[in-house]
């Protein structure tokens, strides 16, 4: 029988199995550090770009609210021109009711009446004056009430003189006028 000695054989191929172990553990750390290092990368890059979106998002937030803060403060000065503008223009309806009624009062005025005195008072307006008779300050009345400036139209004192004449007061009510 012949002896055959395996021991180097068996050692050699020991450390040829050790040298591709380490040989594939070392292309699996490898690899899985360079797996790591990309995905990291990507990870940095995705992160930088959410970053610069955020901070033009950021960007776009602030100038919107200063858009929005101007919006409302040209609204509120709109507003206010357009109150501005409605005073105006009730007071130049006001000053147009006035202008008309002044216009019309010798045609509102019967032949036997003449006025003294017209006064105004807050949101009152007195005549004062002679008439020929009462049938002419009646009729001066009814005149004054059909006119749209006046609320209404009260007589205050009507006094005969010696004369024959009547001395008349007229309380006329100025209406106000509503807000459109």
């Amino acid at each position: 029988m012949l002896a055959v000695n395996l021991l180097p054989w068996r050692t050699q191929q020991w450390q040829r199995r050790r040298q591709q172990s380490f040989s594939l553990l070392g292309g699996t750390l490898a690899t899985t550090g360079l797996i790591i290092m990309v995905l990291w990368w990507r990870g940095d890059e995705q992160y930088l770009q959410q970053q610069v979106m955020l901070t033009d998002a950021s960007q776009r937030r602030d100038v919107l609210q200063q858009q929005l803060a101007l919006q409302h403060s040209l609204l509120q000065q709109r507003d206010g021109l357009l109150q501005v503008q409605r005073a105006l223009q009730q007071k130049r309806q006001e000053h147009r009711r006035w202008q008309q009624f002044w216009q019309q009062l010798p045609t509102l005025m019967p032949d036997a009446l003449w006025l003294n005195r017209v006064e105004r008072r807050q949101r009152m307006l007195l005549f004062e004056g002679q008439a020929q008779s009462m049938l002419a300050v009646r009729d001066f009345r009814q005149r004054l009430v059909t006119q749209s400036l006046f609320a209404n139209v009260k007589p205050g004192s009507v006094q005969r003189q010696a004369s024959g004449e009547y001395r008349f007061v007229l309380q006329a009510r100025v209406q106000e006028m509503a807000d459109e």
